[in-house]
């Protein structure tokens, strides 16, 4: 275990805190690690904590460090509070940030009370049955603050010159902007020129926060408000190493609820409890109505400071990066912002500090009780599902895919049960239907409605599928000295196979796609219902190709809207994509009938369900459509569809959207059309001088592109054989 405690770091401290703009109420950077320090010495290897409770409550504290920060390698720690807390066991799992942003320091007081009030249930009687029902059956993890370089600003520091330092208004980490190795801070808000916006760094929507050094435009409330610089969403996603420890913790631990601590200086979204989310009035996330009615209730146990009434619970809309955004879409678990206090986020009366974290504290509290299940003491209603999924021949836990059809949206990602098998859904009124998968097994559905008084249990058996033999032989055309790739793939299952002609496999029943490809062989789809022991022989051959664009110019397409940007062409001119689009790109060029494969390395970040690129053939007998994508995946990547054209045609692609949310739409960087040869060389009656001919005057042309040049050597030294 790090300890960071010495007297010379408490002098240190003590002549920076006697300098401080800061209430000395406020916990500084060390005064967090001593505390941390000084609660596992009382209670890190405790097995009895609570004298007063007659159970069997174990250890309760347990830390560790999670990562550190970017630029000064500062530890950030993580604390488990739960009964038995030394082992790991199959409880619900809840997680508190306490503070993302340097300046909003009420979330690093609210996270180290709940602490407290969890480690000394008997100083708050009041409270100390929900205390221990949430001890008895939650996971409860702490992080007081993953921005521990930014905090150290706000309290301040001295510097190599011995002078103090100090700027309560900061708000970033550390990280070189403008990489000159200097920090560069102004006093005061905004235009510090170094740092990146925690809450902007996230990779679900980043592309829509700022960039470096964007100015600011105040906001609806309070437009005298500026603070330029401040909200700088970094060089990439990821990029902060503050960010990447906090993503890999939610990734390991299948958290089931979260709150992220912050504050509004501004005033303009100040005491508010915030969630994912509603773009627009139609497309909110899939959880909606369960999130919003849990941040409604966390909302009425938090009164305002200066007026009646309550916090505001409100969804999100905005797209840029946040954590609760990401946190919720990536890992299922549902986070709530909550904006604490007013624009005077850092009181120095110590009256309001004190009542601010208590009414936190006890809405955290509400929300701990929904993830431990219980109702106790007005605790919430008990809508959950849960349940261990488990071979039915063995009883081996497994971890399987887990949705609800009414529960399910395209830009979330699978979630799965835990290590224990356990999967758990939070839900309220209603009827749902609840799946099941695991490649290798029989996909299971049950519907049920859930209980308000008590969580609905239903374990899994899943069955083991039979498995049968499938035998893959491919003929080469001679010679051939590629690399040929093979893959096998179905809705859970996915395996590349490389330079392996005769492959044989053991896999459960299950319908499988093939793709069996190399740089010029004529790529081959087929699908294969494996249901009995299967043996394929196909024969490959050297692919011809009839269309290849690398997007040098469009002279070879009727565009309609599509533009040409760096040897890419963009399905719309600008950045983002407007609203209302239908976009076209028509190839000149007839294709005749036959089978062919179209090839396209591309990009893409399209809404979800709502916006299509789409390719297809136009032809007398009407448009066919072959292929459609939505959704995101913004690296390019090679796309391979096989499609049949049964009269002549044109190739045409087509990019539309709604009318509302956007983003950065289509990129192609080449496109290339195989047909499929009905011969070994596919070259009609030619002899073989003749075809050397050809090689030779396309060869000094130019005119043969991809990769054509090299099938037709390989073509003429098939028939030299």
């Amino acid at each position: 275990m790090l300890r960071l405690s010495s007297s010379c770091i408490i002098l240190f401290f003590s002549l920076i805190l006697s300098q401080s703009e800061l209430s000395d109420r406020y916990t500084t950077p060390q005064e967090i690690e001593d505390q941390l320090n000084a609660w596992y010495d009382e209670f890190g290897s405790n097995e009895d904590p609570y004298t007063f409770y007659p159970g069997n409550e174990g250890i309760i504290y347990h830390h560790e460090i999670i990562g550190y920060s970017g630029v000064e390698n500062i530890p950030i720690w993580a604390v488990k509070i739960t009964m038995n807390a030394d082992l790991n066991e199959d409880k619900q799992r809840a997680l508190i940030l306490g503070k993302c942003h340097a300046e909003e320091i009420y979330g690093v007081e609210i996270a180290m009370d709940l602490i407290k009030w969890m480690l000394y249930p008997m100083d708050h009687p009041a409270h100390i049955q929900s205390i221990l029902a949430v001890m008895t059956n939650a996971e409860i993890w702490i992080v007081p603050t993953y921005n521990p370089e930014g905090l150290s600003v706000v309290h301040g520091w001295y510097d190599d010159l011995n002078q103090f330092n100090q700027d309560v208004y900061y708000r970033k980490n550390k990280y070189d902007a403008n990489n000159n190795g200097i920090f560069d801070f102004v006093v005061g808000i905004g235009n510090d020129y170094d740092g990146v916006d925690l809450n902007r760094n996230y990779d679900f929507n980043w592309i829509f926060g700022d960039e470096i050094n964007s100015t600011d435009s105040g906001c609806g409330a309070n437009p005298s408000y500026i603070a330029n610089y401040d909200y700088y969403r970094g060089p990439d996603p990821f990029s902060e190493q503050e960010v990447i420890a906090i993503r890999d913790f939610v990734l390991s631990k299948d958290f089931l609820l979260s709150i992220a601590y912050h504050s509004s200086r501004s005033g303009c979204v100040a005491e508010k409890v915030i969630y994912p989310w509603e773009w627009d009035v139609n497309k909110k996330s899939p959880d909606f109505d369960i999130i919003s009615r849990l941040g409604f209730e966390m909302s009425q146990l938090l009164p305002k400071e200066a007026e009646s009434g309550f916090y505001a619970s409100a969804s999100s809309i905005s797209r840029r990066g946040n954590a609760h955004d990401w946190t919720y879409a990536n890992t299922g678990c549902i986070q709530y912002l909550v904006e604490v206090g007013t624009e005077n986020m850092q009181s120095d009366d110590v009256i309001i500090i004190e009542e601010t974290i208590e009414k936190n504290v006890i809405s955290a509290l509400h929300l701990l009780k929904r993830t431990s299940g219980t109702s106790i003491q007005d605790g919430p209603e008990q809508y959950q599902i849960t349940g261990l999924i488990t071979d039915a021949q063995t009883g081996v836990p497994l971890e399987a895919e887990v949705w609800i059809d009414e529960l399910n949206g395209p830009m979330l990602k699978s979630r799965y049960s835990d290590e224990f098998g356990r999967y758990r859904r939070l839900l309220i009124e209603g009827t749902y239907t609840i799946n099941f998968r695991l490649f290798g097994y029989e996909t299971q559905s049950y519907t049920f409605v859930p209980s308000s008084s008590q969580v609905t249990e239903y374990n899994v058996s899943m069955v083991p599928l039979n498995s049968f033999i499938l035998d893959l032989d491919f003929n080469l055309p001679v010679p051939f000295d590629e690399d040929l790739y093979t893959v096998i793939s179905s809705e859970t299952y996915k395996d590349t196979i490389v330079n392996s002609y005769d492959i044989s496999l053991s896999l459960p029943e299950d319908q499988y796609n093939v793709v069996v490809y190399s740089d010029n062989l004529y790529p081959e789809h087929f699908s294969v219902s494996l249901n009995s022991n299967i043996f394929i022989d196909k024969d490959l051959k050297w692919k011809s190709t009839v269309l290849y664009d690398d997007f040098s110019s469009l002279d070879g397409w009727d565009s309609q809207g599509w533009f040409l940007n760096n040897g890419m062409v963009l399905s719309q001119s600008s950045f983002l994509y407007d609203h209302s689009l239908n976009n076209s790109l028509i190839s000149l060029s007839n294709m005749s009938s036959g089978d062919y494969v179209i090839n396209m390395n591309l990009k893409y970040e399209i809404e979800w369900d709502y916006d299509y690129f789409q390719f297809g053939v136009n032809s007398l007998d009407g448009d066919m459509l072959f292929y459609t994508l939505t959704g995101h995946d913004y690296e390019l990547n090679n796309y391979f569809v096989p499609f049949t054209v049964y009269d002549e045609g044109n190739l045409y692609l087509n990019f539309s959207s709604d009318n509302s949310l956007n983003y950065r739409g289509v990129e192609i960087d080449c496109l290339s059309v195989y047909k499929k040869p009905e011969g070994e060389c596919d070259m009609g009656d030619l002899n073989q001088d003749a075809i050397i001919d050809i090689v030779d005057i396309v060869k000094i042309s130019d005119l043969i592109i991809d990769n054509n040049y090299i099938a037709f050597e390989k073509c003429v030294a098939d028939l030299n054989q």
